[in-house]
């Protein structure tokens, strides 16, 4: 019988050794054997079943929060439940107010032209070509006064006049007319009177007076070329100013020649005060027409209402106006309240209205003239402040009795009954019955 391999098993000491286990010839390694045995694999099974329940179960959570019963989605379609807006009652002062436009316009205005002007010397009735600016000695709104340059053209003065009768000609030594009965009066209110001259008549005495009202203004007396008409003895001697020697403005005495007063000089304004509303031009530019417009007796402010709220304007009330090209703002006064005005002709299709004229506490300026304005009317005011509360608020009964809900910080109600007194901007004045109601309180105003 042939000898068998005697396969002895590893000693203790070798196994404490830790020696990993030989392979045999029939099979793999023990440890081989225990991980494919049936034990350890019902053991994976069962852990891969486990981590699949989980997947499971947080994936029903989150399907769950999707998904609506029927009943949550009946609860969700629900109208909200009834919230209460509500509003402060405040302490203020009330006032209503009408809005309407109107116009700034002169009360009468006057226009300059210059047509020809003398010399500047004086020597020469005209001295031909372009007429230039010269001086603008005055700007808009200034004041005038008779007496006083207004402007400089060519070197010759523009001055102004007491008159209602505009300069229609030269006013010449020797004329007679009511306009040189205008020149003469004119010259008085300045100091210079006409002596022995008859009024009317532009003789000696006259031409004294113009020769020292130029003397004044500080340019030489304009005169013709000729003599003055008739037997004129020699021009008396001027009399002078401080600042400018006498002399120095007229004309020799020896060959005396007639005084022109030209109308392209003087410009008669029918009454003051008065106020340059324009000027137009500038120094060294050429005149092609108006070069100055004065204004008489002020601006004066026009405006349109609406004939179904003309009722509300009284004379008396108080106003804010704006002119919108100039952006000034002005307090006023109504101070009359016209009759409907309704346009007639083609060229005015203008809707109806009421004219309502006011005047400003302060006075117009004269940059507003030709303007448009806005302009807010109050028409009624509390005179101090009072409670108010929002038109909202107000709730009428059967029996006509007013009142309003408060509502308190603990979310009661309470009706608290008022009387109802000037409505303005949406609020409306409040006294309550009783002192149970205040500034600060909130009022339903609605759901």
């Amino acid at each position: 019988m042939a000898d068998a391999t005697d396969v002895t098993p590893p000693s203790e000491a070798e196994s404490d050794a830790g020696a990993a286990p030989a392979a045999t010839a029939t099979g793999p390694p023990r440890s081989a054997r225990r991980l494919a045995s049936p034990s350890h694999r019902r053991q994976r099974l069962l852990m891969w079943v486990s981590f699949g329940t989980a997947a499971l179960s947080i994936g029903g959570m989150v399907a769950s929060t999707w998904v609506k019963s029927p009943a949550q989605i009946a609860a969700s379609s629900e109208p909200p439940k009834d919230a209460l807006i509500t509003a402060s009652v405040e302490r203020k002062v009330l006032q209503r107010t009408v809005i309407f436009r109107g116009s700034f316009r002169s009360s009468r205005s006057v226009a300059f032209t210059p047509r020809t002007m003398v010399s500047p010397d004086g020597s020469q009735e005209s001295s031909g070509g372009e007429l230039l600016v010269t001086k603008k000695p005055r700007k808009p709104g200034d004041g005038i006064r008779p007496g006083i340059v207004l402007a400089e053209v060519s070197y010759r003065p523009v001055f102004a006049l007491r008159g209602k009768i505009p300069a229609l000609r030269d006013l010449v030594q020797g004329a007679s007319g009511p306009d040189i009965a205008q020149l003469q009066r004119g010259l008085a209110e300045l100091g210079y009177e006409r002596g022995s001259d008859s009024e009317g008549k532009f003789g000696l005495g006259t031409a004294h007076a113009v020769r020292r009202l130029y003397a004044h203004l500080g340019y030489r007396t304009p005169v013709s070329t000729g003599p003055p008409p008739g037997d004129t003895p020699a021009s008396p001697k001027i009399t002078g100013t401080p600042e400018k020697p006498a002399g120095t403005f007229g004309q020799a005495t020896s060959a005396p020649k007639a005084v022109i007063v030209p109308r392209s000089e003087v410009m008669f304004v029918p009454a003051f005060p008065a106020r340059i509303s324009r000027v137009a031009g500038h120094v060294g530019g050429q005149i092609s027409g108006v070069l100055l417009t004065v204004t008489i007796g002020g601006l004066r402010l026009v405006g349109k209402m609406d004939p179904s709220t003309s009722g509300a304007a009284k004379v008396g009330q108080r106003a804010e106006v704006f002119a919108e090209e100039t952006g000034k703002e002005y307090r006023a006064t109504v101070s009359a309240v016209g009759k409907v005005v309704t346009p007639k002709g083609d060229k005015d299709r203008s809707a109806p209205y009421v004219p309502v004229y006011l005047k400003a506490q302060s006075g117009w300026t004269a940059e507003s003239d030709g303007q448009e304005a806005r302009i807010t009317v109050t028409v009624t005011a509390t005179d101090d402040k009072v409670l108010a509360v929002p038109e909202a608020a107000i709730s009428a009964a059967a029996d006509g009795r007013t009142s309003v809900t408060v509502v308190t910080a603990a979310g009661e109600r309470r009706r608290v009954p008022v009387t109802a007194g000037l409505s303005a901007d949406g609020y409306v004045e409040v006294t309550p019955d009783s002192a149970a109601l205040g500034a600060g309180d909130l009022v339903v105003v609605g759901k």
